[in-house]
């Protein structure tokens, strides 16, 4: 029995979306292609046809409701007729596409569309691009992708599909343009234009279809990898971070946020800043409800024998910090080419006064060798709580937060070999203190 998959791709106009969407379908067994975006367009077009003012919702809304939509699939991509009649290439006509973004604003009309692409599951697989597929329309797919590119390229994307019909535009007008639409689609109230939780980011500026379209499959390989971690023991694992849980709400009244940017499936590293005892208790008890996650501890832990039995059953890695471990790199890297997810803390060592340390070497070097995405982590009051000076463990509040994904193709972009180790450190930490920066400042909410 073939996997329903839906795989969902968002992006502003002339991403690039729409073609790596279609060659998507094409590529895997029993996909289909939606446009979701025809269907707003579809909408936009039948008010056009009856003369309906698009900017009032009180005129578009009756019209819409009493609309006849039939659905069918027709050369692996899904057609669409209103009242009997297909719209066909009239969907890409210059009054449709200026008038659009206003319909698409209508939380009545969003509301229809969602409803009648979510009962497109029915037919199967789906390769579904638009713009809040992985926000609003499907969620709790694992697929979610976001390209996107620079507005300069879009534009001269979308000035040549238009010359290829015969339109004539200048190139100036259809980049202004799109940028009109970027303002409306970013800024509306009902489902704006977003980077939906756990996306994978793409930027397809420079590069072409195939290569883009390689990238998003490659992803999904990963994401589906079978997983078999014989490191780790799930009812140990559980039961311990659900121990430290219960102790942290109680001791620390500790809060989470951001839990929906831990990709759920495919290898994985989560990177924290470290000024704590507690540090790696409160990622583990936190990240566990995403997935199970690998940690490294210094290898004099595992002299005692209890402890060293325990520590193993939850899946640490024994780690020999005096010397450049490369048993302890190797088995990482493995662990994260096996799609496992693995915590590390790129300072190395806790922070003497609860400040954000530079980078050591080897974090640079295990990201780069390991081709997996980084999430980055700030754990904010862990200092305060349990620090180097504080005697023990303090009645003191501590949150986690986890930021948006790193992807693989911003780390590669930072270039190969041992100049760009320091520089994904650098970007790690960038990340991480950006977060704390928003934390303080109480613009992180969940």
């Amino acid at each position: 029995m073939n996997r329903q998959r839906i795989i969902a791709i968002d992006g502003p106009a002339a991403s690039g979306k729409s073609t790596v969407a279609r060659e998507v379908a094409k590529r895997m067994s029993n996909c289909i292609y939606v446009d979701s975006g025809s269907l707003y367009r579809g909408v936009t077009w039948k008010m056009i046809q009856s003369g309906v003012n698009t900017k009032n919702p009180l005129l578009v809304l009756p019209v819409l409701l009493k609309s006849k939509w039939k659905f069918e699939v027709r050369d692996r991509a899904v057609v669409f007729s209103i009242d009997g009649v297909e719209p066909g290439e009239a969907l890409r006509d210059k009054d449709v596409r200026e008038a659009v973004s206003d319909i698409a604003a209508i939380p009545g009309v969003r509301i229809f569309v969602v409803r009648n692409l979510r009962k497109l599951k029915k037919l199967g697989s789906l390769a579904m691009e638009g713009r809040d597929i992985g926000s609003v329309v499907f969620p709790k797919t694992p697929y979610k992708f976001y390209l996107d590119a620079n507005p300069e390229e879009r534009a001269n994307r979308r000035h040549a599909e238009l010359a290829a019909k015969g339109e004539t535009e200048k190139a100036q007008e259809v980049l202004e343009s799109l940028q009109r639409r970027d303002q409306k689609d970013s800024s509306r109230k009902t489902a704006p234009l977003k980077i939906a939780d756990g996306a994978y980011v793409i930027d397809t500026s420079g590069h072409g279809i195939e290569e883009v379209t390689r990238i998003l499959m490659d992803r999904i390989a990963e994401l589906e990898k079978p997983r078999t971690d014989k490191m780790l023991n799930p009812v140990w694992y559980h039961i311990t971070c659900k121990f430290f849980g219960i102790c942290l709400s109680v001791v620390n009244r500790y809060k989470i946020y951001g839990l929906k940017n831990i990709p759920e499936t495919g290898g994985v590293i989560i990177a924290s800043n470290h000024a704590s005892y507690i540090d790696p208790p409160v990622v583990g008890a936190s990240s566990r409800k995403k997935r199970m996650t690998h940690f490294m501890a210094r290898d004099t832990l595992f002299r005692n024998p209890l402890m060293g039995a325990f520590l193993r059953r939850v899946g640490v890695i024994p780690l020999d910090r005096d010397k450049g471990d490369i048993k302890a790199m190797k088995t990482a890297i493995q662990l994260l080419k096996d799609g496992a997810s693995v915590a590390l803390f790129p300072e190395g060592t806790r922070s003497v006064d609860g400040t954000l340390q530079p980078p050591k070497p080897g974090i640079g070097f295990l990201v780069a060798k390991g081709h997996a995405p980084v999430v980055p982590v700030y754990v904010h009051g862990s200092y305060e709580a349990w620090s180097k000076h504080s005697g023990g463990l303090k009645f003191k509040p501590v949150a986690v937060v986890f930021g948006k994904l790193i992807t693989r193709e911003e780390i590669l972009g930072l270039g190969e070999g041992r100049a760009a180790y320091s520089l994904i450190g650098e970007l790690i930490m960038k990340r991480i203190a950006e977060l704390k920066e928003n934390f303080e400042k109480g613009l992180i909410h969940e």
